[in-house]
């Protein structure tokens, strides 16, 4: 067999089971169903918690200082000084209008209750 017929019997017999294989007949009907075919889907959801700053102004009243103004707002006195461009901390007038940073004091959440178990003796009796 020369090379031209090698690649003809070749490119033949690579076809034939493509050629008798098939998914129905002429009329669009298969003779056999195929077995459902099952399938799995995973979502995974990541939960983010974000705190969003709202800005805070307090009008200063006759009679406060700035410390008692950031410990009302659990802020640093040094950042509540900063933001507002005051270097002497005495130098605040009622009627001006500080803007508030965001709290530093963390919030924490009070301690589990404690359960404490008690065991009262155990007395024979004869």
């Amino acid at each position: 067999m020369n090379r031209k017929g090698l690649v003809l019997t070749t490119v033949a017999l690579a076809a034939l089971p493509l050629s008798t294989v098939s998914c129905g007949g002429d009329d669009g009907s298969a003779d056999v169903a195929l077995p459902p075919i099952a399938t799995t889907t995973s979502t995974t959801i990541e939960i983010t918690t974000t705190t969003e700053y709202l800005p805070i102004t307090y009008e200063i009243l006759p009679g406060d200082g700035l410390k008692n103004i950031a410990d009302k707002f659990g802020v640093d006195l040094d950042k509540l000084a900063i933001l507002n461009g005051i270097t002497n901390y005495d130098d605040i007038e009622a009627g001006d209008v500080l803007d508030i940073p965001p709290p530093t004091t963390p919030t924490t959440l009070p301690p589990p209750p404690t359960t404490t178990t008690t065991t009262a003796p155990v007395v024979a009796t004869t």
